[in-house]
């Protein structure tokens, strides 16, 4: 997973695109995508099962399949 650092400037970018689409269409396309990169930052933003210092006591180390 990549950072918040990374997916907030694509969703910045975007907004931007979205604001000088020519389309509604295309605009709201964007803005989805838009949308779509803000939920993935507040997703990296929270802390995981895996990152909680007890429950990696607890199973170890857990690694992503």
């Amino acid at each position: 997973m990549r950072s918040v650092e990374e997916y907030r400037p694509s969703a910045a970018s975007m907004l931007d695109l979205a604001q000088r689409a020519d389309s509604v269409a295309d605009k709201n396309r964007l803005l989805v995508m838009a949308e779509a990169w803000l939920d993935l930052a507040a997703r990296a933003a929270k802390p995981t099962a895996a990152d909680h210092p007890p429950v990696r006591a607890t199973l170890g180390s857990v690694e992503a399949e």
